[in-house]
């Protein structure tokens, strides 16, 4: 599919939204003529694919997107980051996650400033797909065990701790000699936290979801934000 019908395509998807279409015009889908013929119609598709994933996602808000974000520089500086990082991304889930995050920049509160999103962008970005699953699999366990009275947090993760790990073991799948290092991984986003200190008869390997991830899944990640 050649580029000048790619647009076309997906403006005439868009025609319901006047900002939407608009955004469409502006997506970066060009790659260059230095490629074989063959291998450039099959790059623009591959493209014009994520880009329907990412169009059709941000298509879903509950509120028409309003004209003026088109003037705004700082949704524009968004847009531009956000939908080059969907259109480099193969998993749909993290296409549709994107944008998510930035439909959420346009809801009055839910984005502080620039940076906040930049930051939240760069998590979805950087984290495979199977790692922002590890994560929210540990949060529905986390949401469902409540601390109980004078419990502190390895005391709770004891609790469902074998649990989650052979249902990340089993569903994603992770090899289950290599679900502590993925856990580990983790504390470099900032949404995962390894527990240390001086617990008693802990041996290590466990850990919980922080604050960061919460807000994440807010603005990101929940199918209705």
């Amino acid at each position: 599919m050649h580029l000048p019908l790619i647009i076309d395509t997906l403006v005439k998807r868009y025609e319901q939204s006047s900002v939407v279409r608009g955004l469409v015009q502006l997506i970066p889908l060009s790659i260059g003529s230095a490629l074989d013929t063959a291998v450039l119609t099959r790059v623009q598709s591959i493209r014009a694919d994520r880009a329907h994933a990412f169009f059709d996602e941000l298509a879903k808000g509950k509120e028409q997107l309003r004209p003026e974000l088109l003037e705004n520089n700082e949704f524009l500086h968004c847009y531009f980051a956000t939908v080059a990082a969907a259109l480099r991304t193969q998993r749909t889930e993290k296409i549709q996650a994107l944008a998510r995050l930035l439909r959420s920049s346009t809801v009055s509160g839910k984005m502080v400033i620039v940076d906040e999103y930049e930051e939240f962008l760069s998590i979805l970005s950087e984290l495979s797909y199977r790692e922002l699953s590890v994560l929210t699999v540990l949060h529905g366990y986390e949401s469902r065990h409540p601390h109980q009275v004078g419990e502190n947090d390895l005391q709770r993760a004891n609790r469902f701790w074998e649990a989650f790990h052979n249902q990340v073991v089993v569903e994603l799948p992770i090899r289950p000699n290599e679900v502590d290092s993925i856990l580990t991984r983790l504390n470099r986003s900032g949404c995962y936290e390894t527990f240390t200190g001086g617990y008693l008869d802990y041996t290590g390997g466990k850990g919980k979801i922080t604050p960061l991830f919460h807000r994440l899944k807010e603005v990101a990640l929940n199918a209705d934000s």
